[in-house]
């Protein structure tokens, strides 16, 4: 399989504290790529670098081909853990001017959005200001906002943090609708998720690639019957809070 995103030996430190070091990370074109990791292990860096929003102290991140951080952030949409949306705006005001911004061309920006629309579940809120909405509906905006970028990688950092267990439910089922038409990447602390929805997974700890492979590889190399206890076993002997990164 193409892989869509290559980092290699990357490196990247906040004063004397090393966040990433040394990290080997790819992800598959079309393909759901998950990111397990103690809180501070190095996740958050690593994913923002792939948005092209840090650069590397050493090492590459080459995303579609391109290492240029402004040809990459045309590649990737993020979707973060908290949603950022202008609250006075109404949802179709919010996902047009998205289009429009990434020079979505305007014989496909209404099909794009319509399309975000679809699968996002928001034909009901369109006219409704962001403000007006709830917490799941407000993720499920952040998320069409950036499908109608028609991005090539969609990266997410926890998702599902805070959704009740049927939002949480429908994520999943869109996402796995979305790596039919572009490369996912997301970070999370639950490993039932990962487990559902990857089909590669990289354990990072200290700011480094502990262990990668499929949840039944990384299982059956712990020789652990869930992918949780296989996550702990990989990463015991680290502290709750490996940093404040």
């Amino acid at each position: 399989m193409l892989n869509e995103v290559e980092v290699n030996s990357f490196c990247k430190s906040y004063g004397k504290i090393k966040a990433c070091d040394g990290i080997q990370f790819s992800a598959e074109k079309n393909a759901v790529t998950g990111i397990l990791g103690r809180n501070g292990a190095g996740k958050s860096t690593l994913l923002k670098a792939v948005c092209g929003i840090l650069y590397p102290a050493s090492g590459t991140v080459s995303v579609c081909g391109c290492e240029r951080p402004d040809e990459i952030r045309k590649a990737v949409a993020f979707v973060p853990e908290t949603p950022e949306l202008p609250m006075n705006l109404t949802v179709k005001e919010i996902l047009f001017f998205e289009a429009s911004l990434f020079a979505v061309p305007k014989d496909r920006m209404l099909s794009s959005v319509e399309h975000a629309v679809s699968l996002c579940g928001l034909k009901d809120v369109l006219f409704m200001k962001v403000c007006a909405l709830s917490k799941g509906f407000r993720q499920r905006v952040s998320l069409a906002k950036a499908i109608c970028r028609e991005p090539k990688v969609l990266v997410l950092d926890e998702f599902s943090a805070g959704l009740d267990p049927s939002q949480t439910a429908f994520f999943r089922s869109e996402l796995k609708k979305l790596s039919r038409r572009m490369t996912l990447i997301f970070s999370t602390h639950h490993t039932e998720e990962a487990a559902l929805l990857c089909d590669r997974i990289y354990i990072l700890s200290r700011g480094t690639v502990a262990a990668c492979g499929t949840a039944q590889a990384l299982m059956a190399s712990s020789c652990a019957g869930t992918l949780e206890e296989a996550f702990i076993k990989i990463t015991e002997g680290n502290s709750p809070d490996e940093s404040s990164l």
